[in-house]
């Protein structure tokens, strides 16, 4: 009877996770899709990118003080709160024609945005099992993905129908109710509903740590890791080569590949594609190998299948850069895309899993936070230094970069196999 009570609740926690989130990123996205009808009313594309660029500055902000915020505020309300700020800076928005107004609303709206991942990830590390952890992981963060391919279509289709303002107050409305919603369907752990809780056994046991030794812990402590700094410097590295491929890979084909539009599109798509599978079979397979680990272990059994993932980004950016030409055929190209995707997705995905196991539960949020920092500074060299790098060198040669980057990676993560994956140093445990 508990077992069946347990994994009711883990399905209405996860469904509402997986809505509330993929409604997250809608309204994340929600200016972007309506750009061209908002440039055909009279806003400049210089004024279009001060409101984006707005809600891009505090979102780098947010993400990080969210997931320090999400170790003191109760997940549950964090995540609903979060969302329905988020819901009614979408709505306000249609009130208003003044640009200053515009950029200032969605500055609101980048803010609300850090309270999603940071509440998800402590809600998982809560809910599901350390041996299922990374798949659940792995399956939530598709609803990007799902966000990200549903979204222009839906909003489009409202936008042709309507006007951009429908599609504004349809969505910001739908998540306000979600927000609502989520508030009483997640419950911030088991023992809420009088069941045995995963993360004495995720967080305590795994490492070693007696719980005083745990509890006495702090963001000192973490941040003199060599782990966490080892950790952020990967994800950097491979999120600024996501962040790249999505961004310039259409162009980059277009421009110096001599292949159509039509082509990059499709190119895009199966990269994507390959993202949803390779984020889920990370996941997976990476949740056999901590079934595998051996007691008193000081590594963490995620890192290796990070490696291969990151030798399959290798792969496939050198076959992209020397092995595709105008002559190529759509098939190559697309399988290109889908296996770049794929091997990318998969350690995004685990970086996270890592950095909330690896450190005691009240320390979860900041460990991703910080980690996550690391993530948007990837992503931000990979915006305008790759464009200069491109602008000197063509786009060649910023892929390029990016495969030598990515080998540099591979070494790095050779070189320190044999880490202690552990955030707490043996100093705590000898106090």
């Amino acid at each position: 009877m508990a077992k069946a009570s347990m994994l009711g609740r883990q399905v209405v926690i996860f469904i509402s996770m997986y809505t509330g989130y993929t409604f997250y990123v809608l309204n994340r996205k929600a200016f972007s899709f309506a750009m061209p009808v908002l440039l055909r009313e009279g806003l400049t594309k210089s004024e279009l990118g001060l409101i984006a660029s707005s809600q891009t500055t505090a979102y780098a902000i947010s993400k990080f003080v969210g997931g320090v915020l999400s170790d003191k505020i109760p997940s549950n309300v964090f995540f609903s709160m979060g969302l329905l700020l988020s819901g009614i800076c979408v709505i306000t928005f249609t009130g208003y024609s003044a640009v200053g107004l515009f950029a200032f609303l969605w500055f609101l709206n980048g803010i609300a945005q850090g309270a999603g991942w940071p509440a998800c990830a402590k809600l998982l590390a809560r809910w599901y099992s350390p041996s299922r952890f990374g798949t659940y992981w792995g399956i939530l963060s598709t609803s990007m993905n799902v966000a990200g391919s549903v979204g222009p279509v839906a909003a489009t289709y409202i936008i042709v129908n309507y006007d951009w303002r429908a599609s504004f107050h349809i969505l910001g409305i739908s998540s306000c109710l979600i927000a609502v919603i989520s508030l009483f369907a997640i419950k911030n752990s088991p023992s809420e509903m009088g069941l045995e809780e995963f993360v004495t056994e995720n967080h305590l046991k795994n490492k070693g740590d007696s719980p005083s030794v745990a509890a006495s812990s702090t963001w000192r402590d973490l941040i003199r890791s060599p782990f966490l700094w080892l950790l952020s410097l990967i994800i950097l590295i491979i999120f600024g080569i996501r962040t790249g491929a999505n961004d310039w890979g259409q162009l980059y084909l277009i421009q110096e590949k001599g292949q159509s539009q039509y082509i990059g599109s499709a190119y895009m798509s199966s990269l994507e594609v390959g993202g949803i599978i390779g984020s889920i079979i990370a996941g997976y397979i990476a949740d056999k190998f901590i079934e595998k680990k051996l007691p008193g272990s000081t590594t963490n059994p995620r890192m290796p299948v990070m490696l291969v993932f990151v030798m399959l980004v290798s792969v496939s950016l050198h076959l992209t850069v020397f092995h595709v030409t105008p002559q190529s055929s759509v098939l190559w190209i697309n399988s290109l895309g889908f296996s770049l995707g794929f091997g990318l997705y998969g350690p995004v995905a685990l970086y996270g899993v890592v950095a909330v196991e690896s450190v005691p539960f009240h320390l979860s949020g900041t460990s991703h936070a910080i980690v996550g920092l690391g993530a948007n500074v990837g992503g931000v060299l990979a915006g305008l230094p790759l464009s200069y790098i491109a602008k000197y060198f063509d786009w060649s040669g910023a892929f390029f970069v990016m495969e030598v980057l990515c080998l540099a990676t591979i070494l790095l993560m050779i070189a320190t196999r044999n880490m202690s994956t552990i955030m707490v140093p043996e100093k705590t445990k000898a106090e």
